[in-house]
């Protein structure tokens, strides 16, 4: 005995939109650090500030290993007596400041860090609409 089959043909439309909102916060984030040239910091024509040598904003002695730096979106300045000293010149790590030339002993070094905190959410709207129509 065979078995009977029913052959039906299915075929859906689709049609329609999504609707996509994003909402993006983008948020800087600031960490400025003074700290003033001592002879111990200058040798052989470079200049290395160590991290507890500096203060943050609110007057407090930074910790060794403390400083702040940069993430991959963000970027520092170095100021030398008021002075926007240009790249290249300096390195920062979070142990010190490290400025390729000699400095003059009681000279002002002020390091601003910027980062930047980053936030998004999407929200979406389904407009779509299936319609199948089965036919043999």
């Amino acid at each position: 005995m065979s078995i009977i089959r029913i052959y039906l043909k299915a075929d859906s439309i689709v049609s329609g939109s999504i609707a996509v909102t994003t909402n993006i916060n983008i948020t800087p984030i600031v960490n400025r650090y003074t700290a003033t040239v001592v002879l111990g910091n200058i040798l052989g024509g470079v200049t290395t500030i160590p991290a507890q040598s500096f203060t943050n904003d609110s007057g407090t002695s930074v910790a060794a290993n403390g400083l702040i730096v940069p993430t991959s979106s963000g970027y520092y300045n170095v100021f030398i007596n008021g002075t926007l000293q240009r790249g290249g010149l300096t390195t920062l790590s979070t142990a010190n400041l490290i400025i390729n030339t000699g400095l003059i002993v009681g000279v002002t070094v002020v390091i601003k860090v910027i980062n930047f905190n980053t936030r998004a959410s999407s929200t979406s709207v389904n407009n779509v609409t299936v319609t199948t129509i089965i036919s043999d």
